[in-house]
């Protein structure tokens, strides 16, 4: 609960440089599985916990970024081809189990050995959504005029993770960023953050 108290806070104190995107555990379904319903009814009443699904409901599904980067909590999706798509979904609900709106929180993108080879494939792990290749990602990034995919979603060793779907040379198609170190206290796992400065990315 703290942690998104922080959050309302960073919001409400930079309204207009602090976008604060909407992810799959803010949803009713991963709160009561993951123990965050548990926490508010514990701490609070049910009453509060209404009210957080709500601020939840009204978080966007994605941002563009510095005029030239999609970001998102998932990844892309088959039904989306451009991100004006995004702005006719009414977000203001749980999260449904297929679509652009489940996609966006849900996919991920497919491991370097296999992203050439296929488009989308079911997302086993995660029960559903896809996982996504390098064909349909140069395929968004091209129609919107974009440079990389920037996405969370899938804890990283390092704190992030390229995916160079054109060799190691090459501009990402993706970007994960994982910013949560240690990860449920057992991945131990890096943090990080991507900065984006006058068009520079750093990494911290």
């Amino acid at each position: 609960m703290e942690t998104v108290f922080l959050l309302c806070c960073i919001k409400l104190n930079y309204q207009k440089t602090c976008i604060v995107l909407r992810g799959n555990h803010e949803s009713r379904n991963m709160t009561e599985s993951f123990t965050f319903r548990e926490e508010v009814v514990g701490r609070y009443d049910e009453e509060t916990y209404q009210v957080f699904m709500e601020l939840f409901d009204s978080m966007p599904l994605s941002a563009l970024v510095d005029g030239k980067y999609f970001g998102m909590h998932g990844g892309i999706s088959p039904e989306l081809s451009k991100l004006d798509q995004v702005d006719k979904i009414n977000r203001f609900q749980e999260v449904p189990l297929e679509g652009v709106f489940c996609d966006l929180l849900w996919s991920d993108p497919m491991a370097d050995e296999v992203a050439n080879a296929k488009d989308y494939i079911d997302n086993e792990e995660r029960e559903c959504s896809y996982l996504f290749g390098k064909k349909p990602a140069k395929k968004l990034l091209d129609q919107n005029n974009l440079m990389s995919i920037l996405r969370g979603h899938q804890v990283q060793i390092e704190g992030y993770k390229m995916h160079r779907w054109d060799g190691p040379a090459s501009f990402p198609y993706v970007i994960t960023i994982f910013s949560a170190p240690n990860y449920c206290g057992y991945y131990e796992n890096k943090a990080s953050v991507l900065i984006i400065d006058r068009g520079n990315l750093s990494l911290k």
